[in-house]
């Protein structure tokens, strides 16, 4: 019988482990892209102000990311996002409101996506 810690040591030997601790992105310039499989997004409480955003966990070729869209970006794309679909999240820059305000702009494409998001909604069936 195989130990797990055997285990864990084989795979470091063969170089075959993946990092799922994600490496989170900032994004600065218009143009930066990260493309990935969703994996899952969570809920953050902002310590500027007493709301909500979400980080993105994506699969990349690097690894595990996550980042953030802004609150604005999240209602906006959030019930339109499929967990295990491969996108394309291309910051486009910010996008001045006002004095104080700004949102953040972002081209999201789904790569390989097939049929309509499920909401979660039983009464959503298409009969």
């Amino acid at each position: 019988m195989t130990l797990l810690q055997d285990r864990y040591n084989k795979a470091v030997m063969d170089k075959t482990l993946r990092t799922v601790t994600p490496k989170y992105i900032e994004f600065k310039k218009a143009g930066e892209c990260v493309v990935g499989i969703l994996k899952g997004i969570t809920s953050v409480g902002s310590q500027k102000e007493e709301s909500t955003y979400n980080q993105y966990l994506v699969d990349t070729d690097m690894g595990m990311a996550k980042f953030a869209m802004g609150s604005a970006t999240d209602k906006e794309i959030q019930p339109l996002l499929v967990i295990g679909v491969l996108y394309a999240f291309t910051f486009k820059g910010k996008e001045k409101l006002d004095a104080k305000r700004s949102v953040n702009k972002f081209l999201i494409e789904a790569i390989d996506f097939e049929g309509e998001p499920e909401t979660g909604n039983p009464d959503d069936i298409p009969f």
